[in-house]
């Protein structure tokens, strides 16, 4: 469950710890959270000689618990959102017009986190994007 009785608010950043990756979410309030959830079959996008796959996601609103099963979690707001997000009632408003959207995904770019950092900045800001090489940036900009 939450590490360190994490009490998240409206807006927060949720970090999911699952067996191969981490998972993310935006907390809702009243113990929902919308995250990315997989939708179909991937389609690759070919680049040279390389075929990297691009998923669909579907943005739901379900429970917390449901999204966390068994996995440890924590709010982690610190290590992507500068001192000025959007106020919270803008957050929650882009987050609900997303409920039901399909959306692309990559792994080593278009993901979760970078997903639910667009919400309160406005523009992404995720870490792990701002990390990759150049190819995987040019394959997720030409999977739009």
């Amino acid at each position: 469950m939450g590490q360190n009785k994490s009490k998240p608010q409206p807006g927060d950043l949720i970090e999911i710890d699952q067996p191969f990756h981490q998972h993310w979410a935006l907390y809702m309030g009243d113990g929902y959270v919308i995250h990315l959830t997989p939708v179909g079959n991937p389609s690759e996008v070919k680049l040279g000689a390389h075929e990297v796959p691009v998923f669909t996601r579907m943005v739901k609103k379900e429970r917390l618990k449901k999204v966390v099963r068994r996995n440890k979690w924590r709010v982690n707001n610190k290590s992507d959102v500068p001192p000025n997000p959007l106020p919270v009632e803008e957050i929650m408003s882009r987050a609900a017009a997303c409920i039901g959207k399909k959306v692309m995904y990559c792994s080593f770019g278009r993901n979760c986190e970078h997903f639910v950092t667009e919400l309160p900045l406005g523009a992404s800001q995720s870490s792990s994007w701002l990390k990759q090489n150049l190819l995987l940036k040019i394959c997720c900009v030409f999977s739009r």
